[in-house]
């Protein structure tokens, strides 16, 4: 199915800028915001992970997103769940359909095992990066640290079980202009990784930047396609509009 990008109105638009390759990344995104990546180049292997920003224990949860939903391949009309199976986001346009449920994020270790050492003394500002890190110094500014990194997302990473139980990574299918957009479903902290994806095979670390973008969606109708998806998604979606009623209706905006 093909899904073609929508233009944005400028008042809607909070704000717009880019992820360079290696790059790290992180912002609250409001509930009823949207958040827009756009994969200007075709690169592969964008690492996300997802909190309440009200109680940051509580975050995206790869086991019952794919559990609830009976499916590890994530696309237009699937939501992102978190640990108390309420929904953090959901994907109301996605034009790939392929992002990683499974395979987790980067270390030091994995990325010098594929590229070399690449380290700040020889490569100074382009050294390589892995998720990890990247990781640690974003929830840092929050004060987070170790102990809240979860297995996270990967986007547009084409990510396929084969018949044997092999996970089969395809690294050059991610298309230039490819996107997906992630409507808040409740005030989420957002923090992006942009480096190679750990099941890949490219040994000169080539990734290339991304775009991004926050805006104002809009209204959330009741025959929304992530809210019909299933019963089970109708049920999440009015425990997580309930559970946000304590901070839009008391005036609090933490």
């Amino acid at each position: 199915m093909s899904v073609s990008m929508k233009p944005l109105v400028n008042e809607n638009v909070l704000f717009d800028e880019v992820l360079p390759g290696g790059g790290r990344w992180s912002k609250i995104v409001r509930k009823g915001q949207v958040l827009r990546i756009v994969n200007t180049e075709g690169t592969s292997g964008l690492s996300a992970l997802f909190y309440n920003v009200h109680e940051r224990t509580e975050r995206y949860n790869a086991a019952d997103t794919v559990k609830i939903q009976y499916n590890a391949y994530l696309s237009q009309g699937k939501s992102l769940y978190s640990d108390m199976g309420r929904i953090l986001m959901s994907i109301i346009s996605d034009s790939t359909a392929t992002h990683d449920t499974i395979c987790g994020y980067t270390m030091a270790s994995d990325v010098e095992k594929l590229c070399g050492l690449g380290n700040y003394q020889t490569k100074r500002n382009c050294y390589y990066k892995n998720d990890f890190d990247n990781f640690l110094v974003e929830l840092g500014k929050y004060g987070m640290g170790r102990r809240d990194i979860m297995p996270c997302l990967n986007l547009f990473s084409d990510v396929r079980i084969d018949d044997k139980g092999n996970l089969v990574y395809s690294e050059d299918s991610i298309t230039a202009g490819s996107f997906i957009e992630l409507r808040a479903e409740m005030d989420v902290l957002v923090i992006l990784s942009n480096t190679v994806h750990v099941l890949s095979t490219n040994s000169s670390y080539d990734v290339k930047p991304l775009s991004l973008s926050v805006y104002t969606g809009e209204s959330v109708a009741s025959d929304d396609p992530c809210v019909i998806d299933s019963q089970r998604s109708e049920r999440a979606f009015v425990n997580t509009r309930n559970y946000m009623k304590q901070f839009t209706q008391g005036g609090c905006n933490v």
